[in-house]
């Protein structure tokens, strides 16, 4: 991977970190804004109640605003810093206060308890005070035979509200039923830009609480969590790239391993015998590719043709297993024996006129090529994504050389009928699957059964490859399968030993004096 694509996976991901922080300080804030509504508005809550239950005691115990009534209320405006003054009020005029056994009995002018509905009973706001000259926060609840009202001191209740809202890193303000604003813990009014606000009323006093975050607060917030999404985030960015270059640096190598493979001709072929059903003679063989590198001895496949195939390597490399099937022919050439050589291919390799016109100067230039060659597709392979015209072109190209044309893995993939009559297979090989689970399943049985029927009706040659037991080997010699290809027979092996095997195996049994049973089974 160049420096420019890791810098671009680099600036990626950091983008995509900004964004997942800024959405986890998103989250973090609403939730701890809803979450602080919820304490204060208890708390403030649990004090309203405290209140009540204490005038309401009072009211109960002693005539209203005789000594021990007075005394009761200057008790309570002692105990609780936040209530300055508590006034009994009936008939909307002052009667007392804990201050005071009578006061001049005029109209209450800072508050007309007549617009109260008949069924409130409590009542929030803030207005001025006349005796401080002042803006003071009133709280007042009918109790039996009149009103209280309590006088908070709004400079305690604001450091008290400002005190639980900053171990929380949040503003807070305070309002009424009316939506009116009562108290806030800075300078500020409520109108002004406030983030992710939450609100918490209470169902049972006039109040309710906003909280929120003013622009300082929250730029406070982004740098708290900075330092460590900052961390998360470069960790991340760093992390990535370096997978993204352990991934890339894996399969360039690879790439370049098999370029260099190519040039020094470590690629080569171990035969593997297709066998006649009926005789047991051998009567050709795979060709499977396998790769001697210097320093990991031999490679299997599955390690390399994935690459081969991505990169589009595997068509040189089909090429030189090509010109050593023509090199190993002329030496079988001298037993005289009928035989051929099949290797695997994919639609798109011949779909490809380049690839096509390569073989067909290989084959110029080997006419040995000429015949007993046949080129395998995988039914695995997805026909769908190759041009099926340019695929029958160049197929009938190389079947005008001589080439004949197999199916490989029959039965598992993508080949239905009309594309095996639009390519015109010559030959079928049934896949290992449907061979091994016959001779137990029933099912698998019959459908092994229609498998041989429909390659019956197609004219075409019946390849059963895994055969591994000789409970195979006599069950899809009775389908009518003509050749078997497996361990059974024998395992794929360098062609020396394959030509000094074919001697023996290409011959019919009898003529070697030996049985049917004789003349297969695994070979060591």
């Amino acid at each position: 991977m160049n420096i420019k694509n890791q810098f671009l996976i680099f600036v990626c991901m950091i983008i995509i970190g900004l964004v997942t922080f800024f959405a986890y300080v998103n989250a973090y804030a609403q939730e701890k804004s809803e979450d602080t509504a919820k304490v204060l508005l208890s708390s403030i809550t649990a004090d309203l109640i405290t209140f009540e239950k204490q005038l309401s005691a009072t009211a109960q115990l002693y005539p209203d605003c005789s000594e021990e009534s007075r005394s009761a209320l200057e008790a309570m405006t002692l105990n609780y810093s936040v209530i300055k003054e508590v006034i009994f009020i009936r008939n909307n005029s002052t009667i007392c206060s804990d201050r005071s056994a009578t006061l001049a009995k005029e109209e209450v002018a800072d508050f007309e308890i007549g617009k109260l509905s008949a069924d409130e009973k409590y009542a929030i706001y803030q207005m001025y005070d006349k005796k401080t000259g002042k803006i003071a926060i009133f709280f007042m609840v009918y109790i039996e035979s009149g009103w209280y009202q309590i006088h908070f001191d709004k400079n305690v209740l604001e450091l008290w509200l400002k005190e639980i809202a900053s171990h929380h890193n949040v503003y807070a303000y305070l309002y009424n039923n009316k939506r009116k604003y009562l108290s806030n813990i800075e300078n500020i009014n409520s109108s002004d830009s406030i983030f992710y606000k939450a609100y918490a009323e209470s169902t049972q006093f006039p109040i309710g609480i906003s909280v929120g975050y003013t622009q300082a607060l929250l730029f406070s917030l982004i740098i708290t969590f900075l330092p460590t999404g900052i961390l998360l985030i470069l960790a991340n960015a760093i992390g990535v790239c370096i997978l993204a270059h352990c991934f890339i640096f894996r399969r360039v190598p690879l790439y370049t391993e098999i370029q260099r493979g190519i040039y020094n001709q470590e690629f080569y072929a171990e035969y593997q015998p297709i066998v006649s059903a009926a005789t047991g003679q051998w009567i050709g063989a795979e060709l499977l590719v396998r790769w001697l590198h210097p320093k990991k001895q031999t490679v299997m496949p599955a390690e390399f043709i994935p690459a081969a195939e991505q990169s589009g390597q595997i068509n040189e490399i089909t090429l030189q297993l090509l010109k050593q099937a023509a090199q190993d022919k002329q030496s079988m050439l001298a037993l005289e024996k009928p035989f051929y050589l099949s290797l695997n291919v994919t639609a798109s390799m011949i779909a490809s006129p380049h690839f096509v016109q390569a073989i067909t100067s290989m084959i110029e230039r080997y006419p040995l090529l000429q015949s007993g060659i046949v080129m395998e597709f995988s039914e695995r392979e997805n026909f769908s994504n190759t041009d099926v015209s340019l695929l029958q072109s160049g197929m009938q190209a190389l079947r005008d050389q001589g080439i004949k044309w197999a199916l490989d893995d029959f039965g598992t993939g993508y080949a239905g009928l009309s594309t095996l009559q639009a390519l015109s297979f010559d030959i079928i090989k049934i896949d290992r699957a449907f061979v091994a689970a016959s001779a137990t399943d029933s099912v698998t049985k019959s459908i092994l059964g229609n498998i041989a029927q429909i390659g019956h009706n197609l004219d075409c040659h019946l390849i059963a490859e895994g055969v591994e037991t000789v409970e195979q080997s006599r069950h899809v010699k009775a389908l009518g399968i003509q050749s078997c290809q497996g361990f059974y027979y024998a395992k794929p092996m360098p062609f020396v030993r394959f030509l000094a095997k074919f001697k023996i195996h290409s011959t019919l049994p009898e003529e070697v004096g030996l049985s049917a049973q004789e003349i297969v089974g695994v070979q060591p």
